[in-house]
């Protein structure tokens, strides 16, 4: 009789003990989630579990300590970037105003065409460099508009200047297609490929097409400007990445990447018969 009243008490005290042990075990699951929705309160128990609830404690304080101080940082350095592009703005529209002075009393001296050219260069990068801060900096959702694809690429293709014989084709299918994001983000994007195309020398057919289908609309983007090497075509969205025949920044699509991978689409290229393609992708389903 003792030594059954001993084997019980023995299995009482064991299954008394895996429940406080789960027990426990929810508590620091517990307190991790606390810890998530920002509620640092620490609970005052003591016992073997106590060790590994201190230093989750002081992990999770880390961590979050961590992440504020990096995202202060960032904040810090886009604050910089808009003050640099600011103040690289107020002496290049200052020179503008002068060189249109000098134009008019020098206007057969080519190395003025050269100074116009690179002032209208940096003027170009400081609007950039604004957008990109303006960019980095946005951790609201982009807007959610009911967008027509036939005014987004027209009002995007208003900014470009096809000043060279470029055929410029828009499909009648774009009429009819609607998409959900930014409008104006998203004629950034758009804006920025179609001057890509444009810059291309052999380029002088431009076509923008859609579809539609039960997945995702589709806007594509396609010219005949002798496609891009194969070796670039996965460094091309790379940030200040520029391919040997290009005269931007290298900063256009990767802009254009990123503007529709907030607006919850996905950008490709690839090579055609005789150019590239782009692709945007945006899905129906939210």
């Amino acid at each position: 009789m003792i030594y059954i009243l001993w084997i019980f008490s023995l299995l009482g005290l064991y299954f008394w003990l895996e429940y406080r042990k789960k027990q426990r075990i929810n508590e620091l699951l517990q307190l991790i989630e606390n810890m998530n929705k920002k509620n640092y309160t620490m609970p005052m128990k003591q016992d073997d579990f106590s060790m590994l609830e201190d230093a989750l404690y002081k992990l999770f304080i880390a961590l979050v300590e961590a992440r504020e101080q990096t995202v202060d940082n960032a904040q810090r350095q886009i604050e910089y970037l808009e003050d640099i592009a600011h103040q690289i703005k107020t002496p290049i529209t200052s020179m503008q105003f002068s060189l249109e002075t000098i134009e008019v009393q020098e206007a057969s001296k080519s190395e003025l065409l050269i100074l116009k050219r690179q002032l209208l260069r940096l003027n170009t990068l400081s609007d950039i460099l604004l957008k990109l801060s303006s960019l980095d900096a946005k951790e609201d959702p982009m807007k959610k508009e009911t967008i027509n694809l036939a005014e987004l690429v027209e009002y995007a293709s208003e900014t470009v200047d096809f000043r060279r014989n470029v055929h410029f084709e828009v499909s009648d299918s774009l009429e009819t297609l609607f998409i959900e994001g930014d409008f104006y983000w998203l004629a950034e994007a758009v804006t920025n490929i179609l001057k890509n195309a444009y810059n291309r020398p052999l380029c002088n057919h431009i076509k923008v097409d859609s579809r539609r289908n039960p997945l995702f609309t589709s806007l594509t983007i396609q010219d005949n400007g002798g496609g891009i090497a194969r070796e670039n075509l996965k460094k091309i969205f790379r940030r200040f990445y520029k391919t040997p025949d290009s005269n931007g920044f290298g900063i256009g699509l990767a802009m254009a990447k990123s503007i529709v991978e907030k607006n919850k689409g996905e950008i490709n290229v690839s090579n055609i018969e005789n150019g590239a393609k782009f692709e945007i992708k945006f899905y129906n389903v939210t």
